[in-house]
């Protein structure tokens, strides 16, 4: 290549300045440096050169500055800087940049050139066509800006090929480069390399100045020639060429360069060229080997995201193998994801959320894992941070387990549950937390994290709260669907709030509800539901508003809807009930409805029908004890007793544990004459009794009082029931003559008496079970005498006889008794007596027996005695009252004040004459009851008494009479 001689350049440098960069580079010294400094330092100088044009001398300096500093030794670089000192008014510092360089180049001509020298002399070439004038002419041109000129000089055929017109051409080419008019640069160029009049970093600048024309296939043609092979120029050829986002063509031309970069940063650009050209052929960026770790590490982010959008997993997993297991876990877990390696996937997202910041993640992580299928490892991803605090995706991650919840319940272990219920800081929380613990239908985790139950609970979950609570707990139930009614209050939850209501037995907030319910947004069951509502606390007018609502709309008048109807009738018509139900049956066979129907018959006095009815009831039912025992109270109404205890069997077998059942089958054994039967019956009553006292020792569930005398009642049944042998004694002795001693011997006066007497009681079975108590006795008896001694050992009597009671519901009793003298004393003889006697204190507590409650207790006995003696053919009637007040001295003890009145009427002569003895008594006794066990009531009795009397009338000559009365019993 020939190049411009220094004297030229000289010549430019003195007529020019601005022209002399492209001069100096024309030349090669030591001081030039490598073409990759050049290339380096090339895009300072540019910017510096466009900083001079715009005045801005801060950033011109500046950047030839970082010119100078990237290649210190430069002669171009000293250059420029010079000259932008001097171009702003700095002589001195522009100097002093030339000194420094005359240590790098003494010799160079181009530096001598810079360094001021004395004026040449001017020449006048005015109009003179000499090259040498000509190019001072062109110079000038181009120092005043007028490029247009310049070139109509280089256009004269004689000038453009002469030393003086190449170097005017280089500094036109410089000077349009400085201006900004590239198209006019290129043009000049081309000339002078057609010429081969450029250097080698003439050519670089050229080739840059093609790219940015863009003029790639000039530049490329020129590259290819020049041998412009530096990396840096291979970066800036792909560069534009990337511009024109033509992948293909990117493509080819990086697949024929293979740079070796002295810098990261240029290599990552390259890297990123290749990131785009891999569009078009993928291997080229996936088989680049880098020269830095950290381009490395670009590259693989590059290749990775190509590499799996086109679905390529081998080169994928070959970019992360060649990677730290700790980088780009992001794409491990999306390669794993993709792969269904869910495990690693969930690994890999735990990885990512234990960095910082990384729980901001989880949302993301967790969605995609639900979205591939892996529900496992999303559940596990997410209860490992549960309950999410201060991510700020925690909404939407409480609502993601809940889907999960909703679609995969069995994901959820009981551990998982468990944790699930702890409940949350705050409402807000614990909704959401409802939210998932109602997907997996865990009612225990909803009542436990809405126990406090906070105000701030939404309906749904007041709602959910009440299906909750349920039929276990149905006043908790019904008072979460009432919190759900105050929010929400809509037919539907006023629906469930009454269907609940009525389920806890609270009929009246039931009935309320119903009736706050219009009656067009209930359907037909909730029009039954609320008729049933009201007939349970007898509000039959309202129950008959809704059936016929129900009716109304067209609703199936089945058994249910006649027997609500016949409760609804029952009130004010039971016969239009009793109609009601003859049509349930008839449509619907049901126990309920013969057992009501049962009742209205045997209201209305039809025994039979009501008798048949229980038994439709009953074997339509047949485990139902309560029918059982209804059929059984039937037949005895019937007067069957052995069907009665058929039934009262079948009740008892049913419901063992019902006291009434066990009674009545006691009363009906004891009125059939098992009294063997009867005996274990009442032992099972005692039993019962004494199991419920156990199980409420403080008689909270009852009224202990009645248990007590109930207790005694059986217990005196039962030692009843078990008695074969009955022995009394009793003794009186007073200080006259009195007719009071009447119970031994009617109408026999005595000072004094004592009596021993023995019953047997038959056992109604040996009697064909006729007869319902018969007992023998025998007793021996004496008075006083008509001496009247104290002790009653004078005219003893034995007497033999028969008891009969004939009716076991009164204490009534027949008596036939054969009297024998028992000694030889002239006053006594045989005879036979025939006996009536009755005796009623008017109910049980009333009664002279012991009564298990309370600290006393009154008594009052009326007996009634009518009496015959055959031979003597003499007749007595006994009238007595008693009255007494027991007051109990200690357990089974009583002191007994008492009133007694007695009248006695004597007939000894067929009705010629007529004895009578009227009187009245006061007297206190001493009662000892004792020997009680755990079945029987206490066996034995005895007593003492003080008793006054006075006659108002009588037979007899004293009035008066103080009586000692001893009687025993056992």
């Amino acid at each position: 290549m020939k190049r411009p001689s220094p004297s030229r350049c000289a010549l430019a440098l003195f007529i020019m300045m601005p022209a002399w960069p492209l001069c100096a580079e024309s030349q090669e010294s030591p001081g030039d440096g490598s073409r990759y400094q050049h290339f380096m330092v090339y895009p300072h100088r540019q910017a510096g050169y466009a900083a001079m044009r715009a005045g801005d001398e801060r950033t011109a300096i500046a950047e030839f500055t970082r010119a100078r500093e990237l290649a210190p030794k430069n002669l171009g670089t000293a250059l420029d800087l010079a000259e932008a000192y001097r171009h702003f008014g700095h002589a001195a510092r522009a100097q002093a940049v030339l000194d420094e360089q005359k240590r790098y180049t003494p010799n160079d001509p181009r530096l001598l050139a810079a360094m001021p020298a004395p004026a040449a002399p001017a020449v006048d070439c005015m109009r003179d066509n000499r090259p040498v004038c000509r190019a001072q002419r062109g110079f000038n041109d181009l120092q005043s800006g007028e490029l247009a000129r310049a070139q109509e000089e280089l256009d004269a055929p004689d000038f453009a090929r002469s030393p003086e017109g190449r170097a005017l051409r280089h500094a036109l080419a410089q000077r349009a480069i400085y201006l900004g008019d590239d198209q006019r640069a290129d043009a000049q160029l081309a000339e002078l390399d057609a010429h081969d009049t450029l250097s080698a970093d003439e050519r670089g600048q050229w080739f840059m100045l093609l790219l940015k024309l863009g003029k790639l296939d000039a530049a490329r043609q020129l590259q290819s020639r020049s041998g412009l092979d530096a990396p840096a120029q291979d970066l800036a050829m792909a560069q534009a060429i990337g511009n024109g986002r033509d992948r293909a063509l990117l493509a080819q031309y990086m697949a024929s360069r293979k740079p070796v970069f002295a810098g990261e940063k240029d290599e990552r650009q390259w890297v990123n060229l290749l990131a785009m050209a891999a569009r078009a052929q993928p291997a080229l960026l996936d088989r680049y080997v880098v020269q830095y770790p950290a381009n490395a590490i670009w590259q693989a982010r590059f290749s990775l995201s190509l590499a799996m959008a086109r679905g390529d997993r081998a080169v994928a997993q070959s970019m992360l193998s060649r990677l730290p297991a700790s980088d780009f876990r992001e794409d491990r877990f999306s390669l794993d994801l993709e792969q269904g390696r869910y495990l690693q996937a969930r690994e890999q997202a735990e990885a990512l959320i234990a960095q910082p910041e990384g729980y901001r993640l989880l949302d993301p992580l967790s969605y995609r894992l639900m979205e591939a299928g892996a529900s496992v490892e999303a559940k596990q991803l997410l209860l490992d941070a549960y309950p999410f605090a201060g991510n700020p995706h925690l909404t939407a991650l409480l609502s993601r387990l809940a889907v999960l919840a909703s679609e995969q319940p069995a994901l959820f272990s009981p551990d998982d549950r468990a944790r699930l219920r702890r409940p949350l800081e705050n409402v807000p929380l614990r909704i959401a937390q409802v939210h998932i613990l109602g997907a997996l239908h865990d009612c225990d985790g909803i009542r436990a994290v809405m126990a406090d139950l906070a105000k701030d609970y939404p309906a749904e979950l007041w709602r959910q709260l009440g299906d909750c609570y349920g039929n276990a707990q149905p006043g908790l139930a019904e008072y979460a669907y009432a919190e759900a009614g105050k929010r929400q209050p809509d037919s539907e939850t006023t629906r469930a709030l009454a269907y609940q209501a009525y389920s806890a037995q609270d009929y009246e907030t039931a009935l309320l509800a119903w009736r706050s319910v219009p009656a067009t947004h209930m359907q037909q069951a909730d029009l039954i539901a609320a008729a049933t509502t009201a007939l349970t606390i007898h509000e039959a007018a309202v129950a008959r508003a809704w059936l016929d609502t129900y009716t109304a709309q067209g609703g199936r008048q089945d058994g249910t809807y006649w027997w609500l109807r016949a409760q609804a009738d029952e009130p004010h018509d039971p016969a239009l009930a009793r109609t009601d139900l003859e049509s349930a049956v008839a449509l619907q066979p049901d126990a309920r409805y013969y057992a009501r129907l049962a009742a209205l018959q045997a209201q209305a006095g039809d025994s039979q029908q009501a008798l048949a009815s229980w038994q439709h009831a009953s074997a339509l039912a047949p485990d139902d004890s309560r029918l059982s025992a209804s059929l059984g109270y039937a037949y005895l109404q019937a007067g069957e007793p052995q069907q009665a205890l058929v039934e009262f069997a079948r009740a008892h077998q049913a419901d063992p544990d019902n006291p009434a059942v066990t009674r009545q089958l006691l009363y009906v054994n004891q009125q059939l004459g098992n009294n063997a039967q009867a005996r274990i019956y009442a032992e099972q009553a005692i039993d019962q009794i004494d199991n419920l006292n156990a199980a409420d020792p403080e008689g909270t569930g009852g009224d202990a009082k009645q248990d007590q005398d109930e207790l005694y009642s059986l217990r005196r049944l039962h030692e009843n029931l078990g008695r074969s042998w009955s022995f009394n004694a009793d003794m009186s002795l007073g200080d006259t003559v009195s007719s009071a001693a009447n119970t031994v011997a009617p109408g026999v006066s005595y000072r004094s008496y004592a009596q021993l007497e023995a019953q047997y009681h038959l056992d109604p079975q040996l009697t064909g079970g006729d007869l319902n108590t018969l007992a023998a006795y025998a007793r021996l008896f004496a008075g006083s005498g008509a001496s009247g001694a104290v002790w009653p050992l004078h005219a003893a009597m034995l007497g033999v006889g028969l008891h009969w009671k004939p009716l076991i519901s009164q204490n009534i009793v027949l008596s036939v008794e054969q009297q024998t003298p028992a000694d030889n004393n002239r006053d006594t003889r045989n005879d036979t007596l025939l006996r009536a006697s009755g005796s009623w204190s008017f109910g049980p507590k009333l009664s002279d027996d012991w009564h298990a409650s309370g600290w006393g207790w009154p008594t009052q006995n009326f007996y009634v005695d009518i009496a015959h003696y055959l031979r003597a053919k003499q007749s007595v009637i006994t009238l007595d009252y008693r009255f007494g007040l027991h007051d109990k001295i200690a357990n089974g003890q009583t002191i007994e004040p008492y009133v007694h009145l007695q009248y006695t009427g004597i007939d000894r002569t067929q009705g010629l004459s007529y004895l009578r003895d009227g009187r009245a008594g006061l007297g206190l006794q001493w009662n000892v009851w004792y020997g009680e066990t755990r079945y029987d009531a206490y066996p034995h009795r005895f007593s003492v008494a003080i008793e006054g009397q006075h006659a108002f009338t009588s037979y007899l000559r004293e009035r008066n009479a103080v009586f000692l009365i001893v009687r025993t019993q056992w």
